[in-house]
Formats: structure tokens, C-alpha cells, sequence
């Protein structure tokens, strides 16, 4: 997806969490255990907050503290949030925990971040429903690439010790990930791996991020999968 489709993304996925997490305020949120859909709308406005704010700082020395106010609602961090992104070059330097500190990273992190958040509070709703499968693609394509990577806390160590293949089965969409001493290689073709997951591109979107294995199937050790299920925050 482009940078466009991204945006849009934020806007869709944005306004959909919202009106599932609203609708359904005590919705049990079961990739979040304690949390209802108030907790993750809650979480969803304090993230579009701090993006925005980044953002706005472009400073890449560290992070800058948001200064949000109760009064902000869910609605309007989001069409503040998307209005920024617009607005601002993808190249302007913001703070983040990848080596990519521009406003760019934050367009596709948005638009992933809201696909499954949007998915938790349709979820807990009992209303959920798929991601699209170009978005799914990159959810997936960001969560190896970058998630099992870099976090908040620091650069990724401890991965699984198995190589692992994810195959879209509707959609152009193939991951090879492999572990080493030096980390990560991670390569987009279509191989054998000690463990392997193949269904729909939400499906393995949703299966990287940790919310349950959906209608896919699986190949390799169970323990190994489910321990990369749990790379990503």
C-alpha cells in the first residue's frame, strides 16, 4: 500500500474502532485481558496523542511528552492525528524505536495499529470482522520486519529458535523468517520452514500480532509457533 491508501486506512480503521469500542463500552477486549472496549479506546486516544506529538516535535533525540487534555475525544485525536500526517512530509525526522525516525514510519504504523485495534473492539463487540488484505499484507510485512525487530523497550534478542514461513493463500503474500546470531532475515518467497502458517492475509495479520490462529493452518512444533505469535507487543 501507499502512502495515500495509508492515510485512508487511519481514517477507516480510526472511525470503525471508535464506533465499536463506543457501542459496546464494556466488550471484553480478549487479546487485552483487564481490558474492556473503554480501556482500548482510552489506549487508542493516549497513541494517536503521543503520535501527533511526535510528530509535531520532529525530534529525534528522544521522545516528547504529549500534553493531552480529557476533554480530547477519541474523534478528534484522530482527525488532529490524520490531518498532521497530511500534511507533513514523510521524510520530516519524528521520533521512534526503528532505525527509520521520519514521519513515515508513523503513516504505516498508524494504519496497522488501527486495523488491529479496530479488529479487538469489533471482537470484544462479538461484531468482528476481517482486515482488508492489502493492509493485512503490510500488517504483516511491518510486524516481521519491524515488530519482531525494534520495540519500545530496545532492539528484539530473543526470537525463537525455528525459521518460520507465512503464506497468504488470498492474496500475493509470503514471508521466509529466519533467526541467526546476527538477527532477523527475513525475505518475501515461497520455501519450506521448520514451522509455517498459511490462511488469509488477516488471519496470519492477526496470528503475528498475537490474536489467536483464526482459521489457519500450521506446520512445525506448536510451541514454536505460539512462541512466535508473542514477538510483537
Amino acid at each position: 500500500m501507499d502512502r495515500n491508501e495509508h492515510l485512508s486506512a487511519i481514517l477507516t480503521e480510526g472511525r470503525a474502532l471508535i464506533s465499536a469500542a463506543e457501542g459496546t463500552p464494556d466488550g471484553l477486549v480478549s487479546a487485552c485481558p483487564g481490558w474492556t472496549n473503554t480501556e482500548l479506546l482510552d489506549h487508542i486516544r493516549m497513541v494517536w496523542g503521543f503520535v501527533a506529538t511526535q510528530v509535531r516535535a520532529a525530534d529525534t533525540s528522544g521522545p516528547s511528552r504529549p500534553n493531552l487534555s480529557d476533554s480530547d475525544s477519541p474523534a478528534d485525536l484522530l482527525d488532529d492525528l490524520l490531518s498532521l500526517l497530511e500534511s507533513t512530509d514523510a521524510d520530516n525526522p519524528a521520533w521512534n524505536w526503528s532505525p527509520d525516525m521520519t514521519t513515515g514510519f508513523w503513516v504505516r504504523r498508524m494504519a496497522c495499529e488501527a486495523a488491529i485495534h479496530r479488529w479487538d473492539a469489533e471482537d470484544a463487540a462479538g461484531t468482528a470482522t476481517p482486515i482488508e488484505h492489502d493492509l493485512a499484507v503490510d500488517v504483516v510485512d511491518e510486524a516481521v520486519n519491524v515488530a519482531f525487530r525494534f520495540q519500545r523497550n530496545g532492539p528484539v534478542d530473543n526470537h525463537p529458535s525455528s525459521s518460520l514461513h507465512l503464506h497468504a493463500t488470498d492474496c500475493d503474500g509470503e514471508w521466509l523468517v529466519v533467526p541467526g546470531d546476527e538477527g532477523l532475515v527475513v525475505t518475501r518467497e515461497h520455501t519450506k520452514a521448520d514451522t509455517a502458517a498459511a490462511g488469509t492475509a488477516s488471519d496470519l495479520a492477526l496470528f503475528v500480532w498475537g490474536r489467536g490462529h483464526g482459521d489457519l493452518q500450521f506446520w512445525g512444533d506448536e510451541a514454536e509457533l505460539e512462541a512466535w505469535a508473542s514477538v510483537a507487543p
